[in-house]
């Protein structure tokens, strides 16, 4: 063992490699020859005919089997160029979902803003017409009391606080539904990668 491997290294080596010390040795054969076993290396067939023409023998196999594993890369190529083809047609298909559901929750939290922003200017409008016009009796009231009743621009102030308000909430309810859709467009297309993956 040298010093750069550990003796879990080796370990791992000896697993996996369990069969390798079989397979490195030259096959036997087992013979029984008069009530004895005689163990005999196996010879390969004895070659026929001149070196040169067992070489181009030799050639020809080699060039065959070439060819087939040419073919066997040409056919998975095309089996992974469809497969991802079929994909970026089924990913660019989900992002236009995506981006048809991002303008269409863009103009509903428009209208939803307009509707909002209306309701309170109609609120501000009633409490700055009820301050505006202070009857006898509200004129007749103690200072204290009557500093106690808003003033038009303290509503004004208060409704423009809520008017930042609503658009702070509607900023993060946008961007939560952004980000939602996002992260399922990105999930969607790591299942279809590891769908292409398996196969």
């Amino acid at each position: 063992m040298s010093l750069s491997e550990t003796p879990k290294d080796s370990s791992c080596k000896d697993v996996d490699n369990l069969y390798m010390n079989e397979l490195r040795m030259h096959p036997k054969e087992l013979l029984l020859v008069d009530g004895e076993l005689q163990i005999k290396d196996v010879q390969g067939p004895k070659g026929e005919g001149s070196l040169e023409d067992r070489m181009k023998k030799l050639e020809q196999e080699v060039f065959n089997y070439k060819k087939m594993a040419e073919r066997e890369v040409d056919i998975f190529h095309k089996i992974v160029s469809k497969l991802i083809d079929a994909h970026e047609k089924e990913t660019a298909k989900l992002w236009g979902d995506i981006l048809s559901l991002h303008d269409t929750t863009n103009k509903l939290q428009a209208q939803l803003y307009d509707v909002q922003i209306k309701t309170v200017r109609s609120k501000s409008k009633s409490h700055s017409r009820l301050a505006g016009r202070r009857t006898p009796r509200e004129k007749e009231l103690p200072a204290e009391i009557r500093q106690e009743i808003p003033s038009r621009r303290e509503i004004d102030a208060i409704v423009i606080a809520i008017e930042l308000d609503i658009i702070s909430i509607t900023t993060i309810i946008i961007s939560i539904i952004i980000t939602a859709v996002s992260t399922a467009a990105h999930r969607h297309r790591c299942n279809n990668l590891g769908l292409i993956l398996i196969v």
